[in-house]
């Protein structure tokens, strides 16, 4: 009996001490992870010294203990790449100035080269534009004479301002009835449209179609203008020695956009602009010039900054015009005035940028051609 009572004091006291040792070497595990996560130093993980090797029971029987399985952590597997195969992010090459400057067009090469071919096709507008330059010289001789006096209704730049405000989104041949008709029907000049009834000035202009938001515009400009400067007219901006102090003036008024205030300072006030109309921006398309997802503005911004003044003048009338005439430049080739006689274009081919493109057919015959078709312009 003895002996049997004594096994199974010996046998508990062994299941408590693998209970305890269990216990143990578990909460070293779970420090020893703690300590490994948060970078503790080796002195500060537990040893497992602090557990004795013997252990003595409740009943006094000593029991030995068994050796705790070390541990050892599974090695992490880093992600990071040896330096050699460590792939580095390379930075986006940066195109020198000298390649943008390559790739800038219309060069001023294809520009003279384009005013010469149109030039030939269609001599009228050179002779309108030389008219043009000769215009702006003797007013500027007459402005250092100070002889320049004031005449009844010889306002070049209010003019200037009105006809091109009827321009926008109608004919040319509907924008000059407009304006002729607003002259007849007011011959005091823009002194009687400033205070006259605005249904008068609607019924005047109403060829060139929206004919009440137009004459609101008009009328409000001229009446602003008077008001601020004693006369009702624009004259004053020949005094203006900067374009951008030009442009800033003309933006404030409802009606005056980009193109429309481009248009005044190249016709009213001979500055070098390059105004982008629908034409212009079309076949600056078909060259290249521009993407055909850029818009007018945005062609406006570059074209204006790229082509040289001495051109644009002249490149901006003749793109304007051939758009109207050529097959090849017209929206969905449906020319404005369809020529009696379809001739070739001699800006085919030009869209890769080569300036020396000749066109099939001879430049005389075309010119022979388009002389016929020049007196229906009239």
């Amino acid at each position: 009996l003895l002996t049997d009572r004594l096994r199974r004091m010996v046998v508990e006291d062994h299941h408590a001490i693998i209970s305890t040792m269990t216990k143990t070497t578990r909460s070293t595990r779970s420090a020893s992870n703690r300590n490994r996560s948060s970078e503790l130093t080796p002195d500060a993980i537990p040893s497992s010294s602090t557990t004795p090797d013997v252990v003595s029971s409740s009943h006094g029987i000593m029991l030995s203990r068994p050796s705790p399985v070390k541990s050892h952590p599974s090695p992490v597997k880093s992600t990071s790449q040896p330096p050699s195969k460590r792939k580095r992010s390379q930075p986006s090459p940066v195109k020198s100035s000298a390649t943008n400057e390559k790739r800038k067009r219309p060069t001023a090469e294809e520009c003279k080269h384009v005013v010469s071919a149109l030039g030939k096709i269609h001599p009228d507008v050179v002779k309108e534009n030389q008219k043009r330059r000769e215009g702006f010289i003797d007013r500027k001789k007459k402005k250092k004479q100070k002889t320049n006096k004031k005449q009844a209704n010889c306002t070049p730049v209010t003019d200037a301002v009105i006809s091109t405000m009827l321009s926008q989104n109608t004919t040319a041949a509907n924008q000059n009835r407009a304006f002729a008709g607003l002259k007849e029907a007011f011959p005091g000049g823009w002194e009687e449209v400033a205070t006259a009834d605005t249904s008068l000035i609607e019924d005047a202009i109403r060829v060139a179609g929206l004919a009440k938001i137009r004459a609101e515009r008009m009328q409000n400009m001229l009446q602003i203008v008077k008001e601020e400067r004693g006369e009702a007219n624009f004259e004053y901006l020949q005094n203006f020695t900067s374009t951008d102090a030009i442009q800033k003036e003309l933006s404030r008024f409802k009606g005056m956009g980009p193109k429309t205030i481009s248009c005044v300072c190249l016709f009213a006030l001979g500055i070098p602009e390059f105004p982008v109309d629908t034409h212009v921006l079309r076949i600056s398309q078909k060259l290249g010039w521009v993407s055909a997802s850029t818009s007018r503005e945005a062609a406006y911004e570059y074209l204006n900054d790229v082509v040289p003044d001495e051109h644009k003048l002249d490149l901006h009338c003749l793109l304007v015009t051939h758009g109207k005439w050529c097959y090849n430049c017209a929206a969905n080739g449906k020319p404005q005035f369809k020529p009696k006689e379809k001739w070739t274009c001699p800006l085919i081919g030009m869209k890769s940028g080569k300036k020396d493109i000749k066109p099939k057919v001879k430049v005389e015959k075309q010119v022979k051609v388009m002389k016929e078709e020049v007196k229906h312009r009239a």
